[in-house]
């Protein structure tokens, strides 16, 4: 009669079972926390990356329009033509600029409706706005352009001057913007001054 050997079928036992289920669990958790924390991380890099890279647009192309202008102008109606409570007397909320010879074949230093530029605010949600650049509104060489979308929270622009904006030689915009709404960071602040460097007496 001969005996069998068992010593080389040997198997795991339920005990080795639930230890390497219980090693895989945790590894798998922290695999995943990892993924996750990665993937806010990136999140809110895009974010901040995207907030700044529009930020900077609307900025420069805000400033380069105030250092060509000739003068600011301030007609005291609203900030957002739609919006019939956005009153702005001051012009704090929008930005309306005279840039001479554009559209026209009239000698310089002589206003024309269709050299008036605007920049405003769209409401698209609760807090957040468009940029919107206008030029020569109500003629025949009106033209928008969306400059950022869904990006600005809040604006203002500041003149050197107390009362009378079509007075002033230096525009300050300092605005609040986030890139994502309800993703990333917390809203971040910017500004820019800039001086006009064309302005002549009207």
């Amino acid at each position: 009669m001969t005996q069998r050997t068992e010593a080389n079928d040997k198997g795991l036992t339920l005990v080795e079972l639930l230890v390497t289920i219980v090693l895989l669990a945790i590894l798998g958790s922290l695999v995943t926390g990892a993924v996750i924390v990665a993937s806010r991380s990136f999140v809110q890099t895009n974010d901040e990356q995207q907030g700044l890279s529009d930020a900077k647009v609307v900025l420069d192309r805000v400033a380069r329009d105030i250092r060509e202008s000739r003068g600011v102008l301030c007609d005291g109606g609203l900030a957002d033509p739609e919006d019939p409570t956005s009153a702005d007397p001051e012009c704090t909320a929008h930005l309306q600029l005279w840039l001479d010879g554009v559209c026209d074949n009239l000698p310089d230093y002589q206003y024309q409706p269709e050299e008036k530029v605007d920049w405003r605010l769209r409401r698209i949600d609760d807090i957040h706005f468009d940029v919107v650049r206008l030029q020569g509104e109500g003629t025949d060489c009106e033209s928008e352009q969306l400059v950022a979308t869904s990006l600005i929270m809040r604006a203002l622009f500041e003149y050197d001057t107390p009362q009378v904006p079509e007075d002033a030689s230096l525009v300050t915009l300092r605005m609040t913007y986030d890139a994502i709404a309800g993703v990333g960071v917390d809203a971040r602040d910017a500004t820019t001054t800039a001086r006009l460097r064309n302005g002549v007496a009207r």
